[in-house]
């Protein structure tokens, strides 16, 4: 081990100290300031009283008013109160005084030079109550305000069909968009966490909240960025900021209990059976659900035009579900939770597949049947525990999951070029697989010198699982030789993965700015089998029976398949030291800046055994720099982000083997890969004016050095495709979009709300085909230009109608010969309302047209009026509601999809609901706690 001279030793030391005291005499000279925020103790709205500071001996030292100004921990507006030119070491006595409020006092000590500001705990004002005669006030109800950079719907603005869940209303929020996976986004950006009164439900799953939660509990959502548990307690941002969506619910739902039962029986043996219940208070809050139902999970009637048929899932699933969740709040900000969530689901799949391959001198076709018939059970378990003490927190998870399926599918297929048939293909199959997960993580920081953060954090992770399948292939050639080859192979496929991390860093203060070094560790380990066995050469096979294993054990080793068996074990060592700069600013953008240089040591060892060893070893050295750039205003926000980000490629992929385990794809290794690096550069925009008006832009654009594409060659004669992994250079894609709402009259009953997107793809491949020594570089360029845009009329609390439309324009071109550029489009229109009529009916209803036009085969150019439908009746002053509704009245409904890329073009049909009729019951109660 190598030793330091001494003169190296003392030329360091002294440096070292020169650097502290320096710091140190910096200190010296600045003055110092006391900040805090005031809030009403009830509510937590912000409050402007007066402030009064003052010393230890209660001697006057200055007076203010606080201002409003934006929350950063539970978004809207808060107090806030500063004083400047604080240069005397001690303790400190703040006094709020205002009418209408008992004084309110809080203390701040300023113990360190190096503070540029002391932050004092929040001051929480008592209101004193006076009896005032009633008055009657009516204004229009404003759905969308802003403060500061939070948005504030208000859930009673909008007109929702009885019985809705929060999706139903989360879809009509001005400016946000929610995807059929349940991915939310506001004016372009993602929502990371969807949050009920300030904590997430169940574990943070949206879906859970989306389909269970009755939109009519909802008082408020607000959308904002909230500050993470390092900046509370230091009282700056930190950097782990997230843009969160929280639910605010009414306050007779906050408080006591409340439930939602629902069951409905329709047509085409269509069934649903569900129930929420909640009780809530201020120590705890617990939560069940109950979801059965073969409406294809989520698929309902859509009543607001949001829905696509592009959105339809694919085939028939019946989905059985139920989840318990517990939230304990210990004391202050310190609580526990724990949730479980049971599934089952049962799936019936067909599929019809038209492809075409593009190939130089000739594509390749390929049309196809398949039927696939599964069932899964999964559990799941998730428990959070947060504590916070003065300059101390840990946030410690576990998430534990099982997951358990089996399945059984048929396929026919055949290959053709562009005059005859190549192959046909007859299969079968079936599968069973387990699954185990375990997660645990921990995450401290701590609070060093007043004014400094170490932070400390540990991650487990463990995954499981055993599939084994069986098949059975009967492949015709007829061109070429062998005319018949039959198959019935049976895999064993066991693998495990641990991965194993650790991260400290300390984040250094001095005035404004903030320095971090941080070091991470990860160690992975995969260990993996595929056991490939081939039953058809057992003598006396019977082939009716694809799916059972012989009775002699040496029987089974003896139909091993060793040259598409393999065993591996990968392990892989990870350092990463980085240097974090934050709070920079740049005072030509007026905008915060955060910049990151990380280093990443990647050392990947791959031990692989198929017909001997084919071992890779693999070390890289990565500089991976981000750069993040903030800017925020009382009517505009805006962000920027530039990262860089580098990996290794798959080393299972580098071995040399040549797999043809499945006969028509053949598989290749390639020990030429390259390490994979990618680029990106992100930005968004938002303005706010009057009128409830927001003008939003973003764009973005990705690179990737080095993606990994399978070559593709292909045969002529036999119809088989041999693929192989290479490095491509040349992918990469952009992206923008705008959107903009605001109300159009006086009365705010007219209101916009409209988005233009354009995305561009190119895409680059490799094909060729048996016989050329050279592959053809294949590029599509992809264009997709369009848009939404809704105009409505919302009358008064009973009426509300809609008028929306939109479209998306493809272009789709190459240089690659014989290709065909296409120049195609879809559109929709179409028109929903929300009526109340007499003695307590409600009707809610959507008509939509959808067209695709400008396709090159007849069969793809559709015209499909989709007409859903509601009708309520309440009763028992509204705990009681009958509702009937329709989906897809008119049976118009098509379930074909298009896909095109660098390889080829795809038309994919699959099996769909019904058309039904279902009516439905539904009772909701609550109990609160008497005042």
């Amino acid at each position: 081990m190598p030793k330091f001279k001494p003169l190296h030793t003392r030329v360091f030391l002294t440096f070292l100290l020169v650097v502290i005291g320096n710091l140190q005499a910096m200190g010296r000279d600045y003055d110092h300031a006391i900040q805090g925020l005031v809030m009403d103790n009830i509510s937590g709205d912000g409050l402007t009283p007066k402030i009064i500071l003052m010393t230890a001996d209660s001697v006057v030292i200055d007076t203010t008013t606080a201002q409003l100004e934006d929350n950063p921990y539970t978004g809207g507006k808060i107090g806030s109160y500063i004083f400047y030119k604080i240069n005397q070491k001690g303790r400190y006595i703040i006094k709020a005084v205002m009418e209408n409020y008992s004084d309110a006092y809080t203390d701040c000590e300023l113990r360190s030079n190096r503070q540029s500001a002391i932050f004092a705990k929040p001051i929480r004002m008592m209101k004193v109550f006076h009896e005032l005669p009633e008055v009657l006030v009516k204004a229009t109800k404003l759905k969308m305000v802003m403060q500061g950079d939070t948005i504030v719907y208000n859930a009673n603005a909008f007109n929702l069909a009885n019985g809705s869940m929060l999706d139903a209303l989360i879809a009509k929020l001005p400016g946000a968009k929610l995807n059929k996976d349940g991915q939310i986004y506001v004016n372009g950006k993602y929502i990371e966490s969807l949050l009920v009164n300030g904590h997430e439900f169940f574990s943070g799953n949206p879906k859970l909240a989306l389909e269970n939660l009755p939109a009519y509990t909802v008082n408020k959502i607000k959308v904002f960025n909230k500050a993470g548990d390092a900046s509370v307690m230091m009282g700056r941002n930190m950097g782990d900021q997230s843009y969160v969506m929280d639910v605010r619910l009414k306050r007779e739902y906050a408080t006591g209990y409340m439930s939602n039962l629902e069951t409905g029986m329709g047509t085409k043996d269509r069934y649903q059976v569900r129930g929420f219940g909640m009780k809530y208070s201020n120590k705890e809050r617990i939560g069940a659900f109950v979801n059965i139902n073969n409406l294809n999970d989520n698929q309902r009637a859509e009543l607001n035009g949001e829905w696509k048929p592009q959105d339809m899932p694919d085939g028939l699933l019946a989905t059985k579900t139920a989840g318990l969740s517990y939230l304990y709040f210990i004391k202050g900000t310190d609580w526990l939770s724990s949730d479980i969530t049971y599934t089952h689901t049962s799936s019936d799949n067909v599929t019809k597949q038209n492809a075409q391959t593009f190939l130089p001198g000739g594509d390749a076709y390929k049309n196809s049947y398949a039927k696939d018939l599964e069932s899964r059970d999964l559990w799941k378990s998730n428990t959070q525990l947060h504590l916070t003490q003065e300059g101390f927190f840990t946030s410690d998870y576990l998430n534990l999951s099982y997951q358990h399926t089996n399945g059984r599918g048929n396929m026919n297929t055949e290959t053709l070029d562009s005059t005859s048939v190549i192959n046909r293909l007859l299969a079968e199959n079936s599968i069973e697989s387990s699954e185990f997960n375990f997660n645990a993580k921990s995450e401290n920081g701590l609070r060093v010198f007043v004014t400094d953060m170490w932070r400390l954090g540990l991650s487990a992770e463990y995954n499981r699982n055993t599939q084994k399948s069986f098949a059975m292939q009967d492949i015709q050639y007829l061109q070429g030789t062998p005319s018949r080859d039959y198959r019935n192979p049976y895999t064993n496929a066991p693998n495990q993965h641990l991965k194993l991390s650790g991260n400290t860093s300390y984040s250094f203060r001095f005035r404004e700015k903030s320095i971090m070094p941080e070091y991470i560790y990860t160690y992975s380990y995969d260990k993996a089998s595929n056991l490939f066995y081939r039953l058809d050469k057992l003598a006396g096979r019977d082939s009716s029976r694809f799916d059972i294993l012989p009775s002699a054990v040496n029987a089974l080793a003896g139909s091993l398949d060793g040259e598409n068996s393999y065993r591996y074990h990968e392990y892989r060592n990870q350092h990463e030291f980085s240097l974090n700069y934050k709070d920079l600013k740049c005072k030509l953008l007026k905008a915060d800046v955060q910049v990151k240089m990380p280093i990443r040591i990647v050392n990947a060892n791959l031990y692989y055994e198929r017909m001997g060893r084919h071992d890779v070893m693999r070390k890289s050295v990565f500089f991976e720099p981000s750069l993040y750039i903030y800017h925020q205003s009382n009517k505009t926000e805006w962000s920027l982000t530039a990262e860089s980000q580098s990996d290794l490629p798959d080393l299972t992929a580098m071995t040399n083997y040549r797999d043809d385990s499945e006969p028509l794809y053949i598989k290749e290794g390639n020990s030429d890969l390259k390490d994979i690096h990618r680029y990106s550069l992100e930005g968004n925009t938002t303005f706010h004016g009057l009128h409830q008006r927001a003008f939003s832009l973003w764009t973005a654009w990705h690179k990737t050095d080095n993606s990994t594409a399978y070559q593709l060659t292909y045969d002529k004669t036999t119809g088989i495709s041999t693929l192989r992994p290479m490095s491509v250079n040349g992918n990469w894609d952009a992206n923008g979009g705008m959107g903009f709402t605001r109300t159009l009259d006086n009365a705010q009953k007219f209101t916009t709300d409209n988005q233009i997107l354009i995305n561009y793809n190119h895409n680059v491949d490799l094909a060729t085909v048996s016989g050329l020594t050279t592959s053809q570089r294949s590029i599509v360029n992809n264009w997709k230009m369009g848009g939404e845009s809704k105009l409505i009329f919302h009358a008064n609390d009973n009426y509300e109608f809609t008028l929306h439309g939109g479209g998306n324009y493809y272009l789709i071109n190459s240089q690659r010969e014989g290709f065909s550029n296409i120049h195609a489009g879809d559109y929709n229109v179409g028109l929903n309302t929300t009526l109340t009529l007499p003695w307590n009916f409600q009707i809610s209803t959507d008509m939509t047209m959808f067209a695709r036009r400008g396709y090159q085969h007849a069969e793809m150019n559709t015209t499909d009026w989709v007409w859903n439908a509601q009708l309520t009746r309440s009763f028992v002053k509204g705990k009681l509601l009958a509702k009937l509704q329709g989906f897809d009245l008119l049976h118009e409904l098509s379930s074909t999809q298009y896909a095109m890329n660098a390889q080829g073009r795809t038309e994919i049909w699959h099996n769909s609901i019904p058309r039904y009729v279902m009516l439905s019951l539904a009772w909701r109660f609550s109990i609160n706690p008497k005042k």
